[in-house]
């Protein structure tokens, strides 16, 4: 709120604060920041006070008389506000749906379309109907508490396809009531058409004529699906090479179905995030540990395949690497656009607390963008999801429903 303050008060509230030095295995929410009766000032879209409601509304009344007299005041009438929640793995922007494929699922079937149809819907459509889509998915995100996000590309695979999603990202990111953006080249995606069996030719072309335009074009992250029947190891390590020196940050798709060597090429190259990690060697996870490699977890593609391995959730934690949900959002393998059912399915599939699980949807998913996000402590940016529940124990228990009452994100409220 530019020019303004805003005054939360009258509920609980988490501020995370503590998660910066707090180990994420048997963390608790006392230890994260835990105010009961609590209360948040922010002042031009940045917090500058949480804590009790007496000691903030002091903090208010030093505030100069012009900004006092532009304040929102909202009453959160008992309940639980967190930080805005982080989603670090998701494909929001696709044209077309797939629910031929489920349909065949649960008849034991094949799909019938699988992602070579996103991928012919999403270069079919015009520009206003590739925006169009992903304002309605990122809408839907956000109503859920999402106030920043990873996006990945890699439903055209053509190079100018590719530059042109990257721009849609930033484009449609940039409007009201979405979530903020980090957006990622994700060309190596599935087999391009125009290169049938030959995916080295496909990486080369990606490489030669993809990357070199990527962060002009926007992008923060490059990314790959190294997995059996799909690029392999060496593919990706030739690939990352090239992001890298082209100044791309690093995340990988890693042995969701399968494992072939993908999460221990993440901890030897120290990428920022390893995701899905359901077949992974659990040789691997020291190595994680040592890099300071995130595990981005996708419990709701667990649930929606019928995954028979899950990822090693309390073997990651324990051995301290931070672990964050994500929806992995996508019409194909988990067409679900919230982070509230991620946290429930964390809890019920990974094993995750409820203390466990807000670190994993806030600041662990901040720390695998590299994003200063997922915080309510003073100085940041005050995106805040307003929840209908009366302890934070509750995050993650009930499912089906949305039960974000309001989303503030850099202090404007949208209810």
């Amino acid at each position: 709120m530019r020019g303004g303050s805003l005054l939360l008060y009258g509920g609980t509230l988490v501020s995370n604060e503590g998660a910066h030095d707090a180990r994420q295995s048997g963390v608790s929410f006392e230890r994260l920041g835990l105010y009961r009766n609590g209360a948040l000032l922010a002042v031009d879209g940045v917090v500058t006070a949480i804590g009790g409601e007496s000691e903030v509304r002091e903090a208010f009344r030093a505030l100069p008389l012009g900004t006092r007299r532009r304040v929102v005041e909202l009453s959160l009438e008992g309940r639980v506000v967190f930080p805005g929640f982080v989603d670090a793995h998701t494909h929001p922007l696709y044209v077309g749906d797939r629910e031929p494929d489920f349909a065949a699922r649960l008849e034991g079937e094949s799909p019938v379309l699988g992602m070579a149809y996103t991928v012919e819907q999403t270069r079919a459509a015009t520009d206003e109907v590739r925006e169009r889509a992903l304002a309605a998915h990122l809408r839907t995100m956000f109503r859920h508490g999402t106030t920043a996000a990873e996006m990945k590309t890699g439903y055209d695979l053509r190079t100018g396809g590719e530059l042109a999603l990257l721009r849609t990202i930033v484009r449609v990111a940039k409007r009201g009531a979405m979530p903020r953006a980090v957006p990622t080249l994700m060309g190596p995606h599935t087999h391009a058409p125009e290169y049938p069996g030959d995916d080295d030719a496909f990486v080369d072309a990606l490489i030669e004529q993809t990357l070199p335009y990527a962060r002009a074009a926007g992008a923060v992250y490059a990314d790959v699906f190294c997995e059996p029947g799909y690029f392999t190891v060496q593919q990706t390590r030739r690939y990352f090479a090239a992001a890298r020196s082209h100044g791309l940050r690093l995340r990988l798709h890693c042995d969701e179905f399968g494992d072939g060597g993908a999460a221990a090429l993440a901890a030897e190259l120290g990428i920022d995030a390893a995701d899905h990690l359901n077949c992974m060697d659990p040789g691997a996870i020291a190595g994680l540990a040592h890099a300071g490699t995130v595990a981005v977890l996708c419990p709701t593609t667990l649930w929606y395949m019928d995954v028979p391995k899950v990822a090693p959730a309390r073997a990651l934690l324990d051995a301290g690497v931070p672990v964050a949900l994500a929806t992995d959002f996508n019409p194909g393998t988990a067409p679900c656009p919230s982070l509230q059912m991620a946290a429930h399915l964390g809890r019920r599939l990974l094993g995750l607390s409820a203390a466990e699980t807000l670190v994993a949807v806030t600041t662990a998913a901040a720390r695998s963008l590299r994003l200063a996000a997922g915080t309510l402590e003073a100085g940041a940016q005050a995106d805040a999801v307003i929840m209908e529940m009366e302890h934070p124990r509750e995050l993650g228990w009930s499912f089906g429903g949305n039960l974000a009452t309001a989303v503030v994100a850099a202090g404007e409220v949208y209810p």
